[in-house]
């Protein structure tokens, strides 16, 4: 007996109580246990970083792409000041062509544009 208890504090084991025994495999899942939990820890952490890269570049492609269409805007502008200036002189044009011609006038615009519209239409959906 003497000799089992020597090579049983060796190995670090107490041969007079069990509650040795069983704290040392409780303190030994505890590490397993926390093991495992640090490992998935690790793999969720390195799926996040890939998520957060993953929305850097959607964010710094959304960013190019705004500016991108900034610049084309910008390019319209101009040919959009042109087209309002000609908007303003038909306007004008047909308000006084309106309050000076009467009301035939207006019949015939009103049938016009109507018939324009709708050869528009036939044009378009065929």
């Amino acid at each position: 007996r003497e000799r089992e208890r020597e090579r049983k504090r060796e190995r670090g084991v107490c041969a007079c109580s069990k509650r040795g025994n069983m704290a040392r495999s409780r303190h030994s899942g505890r590490n397993l246990a926390m093991e495992d939990m640090e490992e998935n820890n690790n793999k969720l952490l390195g799926q996040l970083g890939n998520k957060v890269h993953m929305l850097k570049s959607l964010a710094i492609d959304i960013g190019t792409e705004v500016k991108q269409q900034n610049q084309m805007l910008d390019q319209m502008e101009p040919g959009m000041g042109n087209l309002r200036g000609m908007f303003r002189k038909t306007m004008s044009a047909l308000g006084t062509l309106s309050s000076g011609g009467g009301s035939c006038h207006m019949c015939y615009l009103i049938c016009f544009v109507f018939a324009f519209f709708m050869l528009l239409k036939y044009f378009i959906m065929g």
